[in-house]
């Protein structure tokens, strides 16, 4: 008779299989999902493989989705770059919050939503500025040749 696992159980032992890989080894869903006792795709499945991810992500072990496939362990080096997508992705949510608000029909709306929309769309608008400054400054921070480097600035 087949053991039924609780998520936590599921994603210990996922955790426990992974943790014994090296970097830039691959695991398919099909292992996954033999290994956890899920099916894939299935919101058990997903939720287990989150709650390991968040677990593993502390102890310096990286997922990166393998699409179509499985997930990889990515290398120490690759860190900079995958923190940046999910940057870039944050930086995505924040702009398309700012359009909502850029296009919304104020005129439509009653004085009280137009006295909230102003404060909000105020501080929008500061917000909106510092993030395309930082998304610059984390892209120029991250590249391997930065300008402004010791090695890199004549003197």
């Amino acid at each position: 008779m087949k053991e039924i696992l609780n998520n936590q159980e599921r994603a210990e032992i996922l955790i426990e299989k992974l943790k014994k890989l090296k970097y830039g080894d691959i695991i398919s869903h099909k292992q996954i999902s033999k290994l956890i006792q899920e099916t894939y795709p299935s919101n058990r499945y997903t939720t287990t493989l989150t709650k390991a991810r968040k677990i593993l992500i502390k102890q310096g072990i990286c997922l990166e989705s393998v699409i179509g496939y499985g997930y990889k362990i990515i290398e120490p080096d690759s860190f900079v770059e995958h923190s940046l997508k999910h940057y870039k992705r944050g930086f995505n949510e924040i702009q398309k919050g700012y359009n909502t608000l850029t296009y919304a029909p104020t005129k439509d709306m009653t004085p009280e939503g137009r006295i909230a929309y102003r404060r909000v769309h105020d501080r929008a608008i500061t917000l909106n500025a510092a993030m395309k400054g930082a998304k610059v400054e984390l892209k120029t921070l991250s590249e391997k040749q930065h300008p402004m480097a010791v090695e890199n600035v004549n003197r």
